[in-house]
This record gives C-alpha cells, sequence and structure tokens, in this order.
C-alpha cells in the first residue's frame, strides 16, 4: 500500500539542521513547510515558505510571538506562528508533524548584567517552542500527531558560560514531557531530541575547530545533522508509546560527565 504523504511543518527549517530535516521528509514523499526568517535562507526545492514572527515586528521570522498579526504572510511583514499554522491548516488540509528546530544564541555567563542578552537567548529557545507548541495543537490532526522538540545536551548537562541556554534547553525537556502526559489521551505524541555539539556550517562559520571539540567526546566526533535527522524520522513513525522521551545523541559525553 503506498504511503499517504504527511503534511511537516519546520521551524527555522531554511538552513543547517532545519535545512537538512526539509530535505529528508521531502525525500520520503511529505509535504514540507518551512517557518522561518526571510532573510535566513531560502527552504529546498519543493517546500513551501512562510516568513514568521517569533520576537518582534522587524524579525522577519521570530518564534517568540504567536498573536495574530498579518491576514497573508509577505517578506516586508511576517506572520506569527498562530497565523502560519493555520495557514498551512487551510492550504494543506492537515498538519500532522510539527517541528520546532527554531533555536541558538551565544553564550551568556550568569554573571552577565545584561538582561537583555539573557532574555534573549531564553525567549528564542524556549517560549519559541512554547508557541510553536500553542500553535501547532489546535492545528494538528489529531491521534497519531507528532510534535518534536529540538532540546540540546546543554539541556542536561552544564557548559560554563552558558547559563542561559542551559535553562532553556531544560525547559524545553521538561515542557516535552509534561505535553507529552497533558495531550496523550488525544493521542498527540510530545518528544525531543538532544544533540551534543553539531558538526554544521554554522558552527565552523563561528571559528569552531571541529576536531578540537571532537577531543572531548568519547567517540572523538561531533554529531552529524544525519544522526539528528535519522532520530526525528524515527520518532515520526506510527509507535505509539513513544511519547514523553527525550534521545540524546552525544557520543556518550553524557555517560562520561565530559561536556567541556
Amino acid at each position: 500500500m503506498k504511503k499517504r504523504p504527511r503534511v511537516v511543518v519546520i521551524t527555522g527549517g531554511t538552513r543547517g539542521l532545519g535545512r537538512a530535516l526539509a530535505e529528508a521528509f521531502l525525500g520520503t514523499g511529505d509535504h514540507v513547510w518551512c517557518l522561518a526568517r526571510g532573510r535566513a535562507g531560502r527552504p529546498p526545492h519543493g517546500a513551501h515558505f512562510i516568513p514568521t514572527d517569533i520576537l518582534k515586528a522587524s524579525a522577519v521570522a521570530d518564534v517568540t510571538r504567536r498573536e495574530k498579526r498579518a491576514a497573508k504572510p509577505t517578506p516586508a511583514f511576517p506572520v506569527d506562528l498562530a497565523t502560519a499554522a493555520a495557514e498551512v491548516r487551510v492550504r494543506a488540509g492537515k498538519i500532522d508533524i510539527w517541528i520546532n528546530n527554531a533555536g541558538g544564541g551565544s553564550p551568556v555567563p550568569f554573571a552577565d548584567p545584561d538582561d537583555a542578552a539573557w532574555r534573549a537567548v531564553f525567549d528564542l529557545n524556549f517560549h519559541g517552542v512554547v508557541n510553536g507548541c500553542r500553535a501547532a495543537v489546535p492545528m494538528l490532526r489529531g491521534r497519531g500527531s507528532v510534535v518534536i522538540n529540538l532540546a540540546s545536551l546543554a539541556g542536561l548537562m552544564a557548559p560554563a558560560g552558558h547559563s542561559a541556554y542551559t535553562s532553556a534547553k531544560a525547559a524545553v525537556i521538561a515542557l516535552t514531557r509534561s505535553l507529552a502526559v497533558e495531550y496523550a489521551a488525544a493521542g498527540i505524541r510530545f518528544n525531543a531530541v538532544a544533540p551534543g555539539p553539531l558538526d554544521t556550517p554554522g558552527f565552523r562559520a563561528a571559528g569552531g575547530n571541529p576536531a578540537a571539540r571532537a577531543r572531548s567526546i568519547p567517540t572523538r566526533r561531533l554529531v552529524r545533522p544525519a544522526e539528528v535527522v535519522s532520530a526525528c524520522r524515527w520518532l515520526c513513525e506510527p509507535n505509539a508509546s513513544v511519547t514523553g522521551e527525550v534521545i540524546v545523541l552525544d557520543g556518550a559525553a553524557a555517560a562520561a560527565g565530559c561536556y567541556a
């Protein structure tokens, strides 16, 4: 029997890990919708694109804003996540899978007096996921639907100088587990993927040294985006009991207690 295409929504889906996820689901015949900043790259061929506003009106795609602001998305006037989700539902007829991938941010030591920097990291990495989940749930197909939240090994361990990011990702893990319980009866599964350091173009462009970073990992290699994609795809299989889980991909770094 031929598999019916699923409708997959990915925040931050135009570059890096988000783009890799979009390409993977397109490759399995699914319909993919990328929500991202208009200036943050373009989606892969075959994917749909909606510019979204998460934090403020001047940001072309910000996941921390969910209230309605515009009827139709345009690069100059992006929409919030709730409007984007409703747009996908109308145009695609359903939403099966929602992946809260958007995130990132610079290290913010706790002693740093810049409260705005702390809030920016927390807003993007936690409140962006909250708003994504709130936007997704009313639009999901119902039983059999899947929400995946991208967390981080930093949410389970504590690298120095990353208190804002670590706190935000730990909150994502707690939120995922809580929502898995809350929506179990509705048949919506919530899971998280927590990768260790990823070998991405962004990591290298920011001056990261993959070889040096890998020396702190028992497997002596960084996590590859394809491995995260594989985990996400498996979580989207019809495994009704797999919910409230956190899949850690870290080359045994957490087991060895060596997340530097």
